[in-house]
């Protein structure tokens, strides 16, 4: 069980890596008519993913 848990965190720290890159450079076409949606949904999934990922962290710290 451990082993999925440290695969699946390791999943999610790469995917928040591509979301931040994605995030850095979408961001700077501040003219686009949905700049604004795109920043906030981009945030907000990056949030939930480091929530995720503070999450299996936690439980990996727990003894079993």
């Amino acid at each position: 069980m451990r082993d999925v848990m440290k695969y699946e965190l390791e999943t999610k720290k790469k995917h928040l890596l591509k979301l931040q890159e994605y995030f850095r450079s979408d961001i700077k076409d501040i003219d686009s008519p949905k700049y604004e949606d795109n920043a906030i949904n981009a945030l907000l999934e990056m949030k939930k993913v480091k929530t995720e990922i503070e999450q299996l962290e936690y439980y990996l710290q727990l003894k079993t």
